[in-house]
């Protein structure tokens, strides 16, 4: 638990200081040391944590947490499932770009691509429920508290970002 607080603290206080209301994040980063395996590239279980500070980055800045907060709701990740195209090897540098895409009933979905130059390395789908003081919110109810932080997916052709 310590190493999870470490790894988002500064995340959470870069992103808190930075609220534009953008609906996109696009974070810069480079393969740790202490993410990578004994294959010499970044261990599946590290791209789970990074793909969460980008959740953490975009939902501080973009308001969403504040309005979370301030409504009582709590996100909670129900499914994610990650695709590996390429591996990312020790210390290398990648960006991730992270976007609230869809509602999908109680679901809030998140896409989150890192990308090496215009190439998909890894693409992350998480599914978000949102818990109220009664439980997990109805279908109606999650579209009413996330609908204004939906943003087009990034546009992606064979594992290539795309002119939009």
């Amino acid at each position: 638990m310590l190493a999870y607080v470490a790894r988002m603290l500064p995340v959470a206080v870069r992103s808190s200081r930075r609220r534009d209301g953008a609906l996109v994040s696009r974070l810069n980063r480079r393969v740790r040391l202490g993410d990578v395996d004994i294959n010499g590239h970044m261990n599946q279980a590290a791209y789970a944590l990074v793909m969460e500070e980008g959740r953490m980055d975009l939902v501080l800045r973009s308001g969403l947490f504040a309005h979370f907060r301030a409504e009582g709701l709590r996100p909670v990740v129900g499914e994610q499932r990650l695709v590996y195209r390429r591996e990312l090897k020790p210390l290398q540098r990648f960006e991730m770009d992270t976007r609230l895409v869809r509602i999908d009933g109680r679901l809030v979905v998140f896409e989150s691509h890192l990308l090496v130059g215009e190439r998909v390395h890894t693409l992350c789908e998480a599914k978000l429920l949102v818990l109220g003081e009664d439980g997990v919110l109805s279908p109606e109810a999650t579209r009413e508290a996330c609908a204004r932080w939906i943003t087009d997916p990034l546009p992606v052709q064979n594992w290539h970002v795309s002119p939009a």
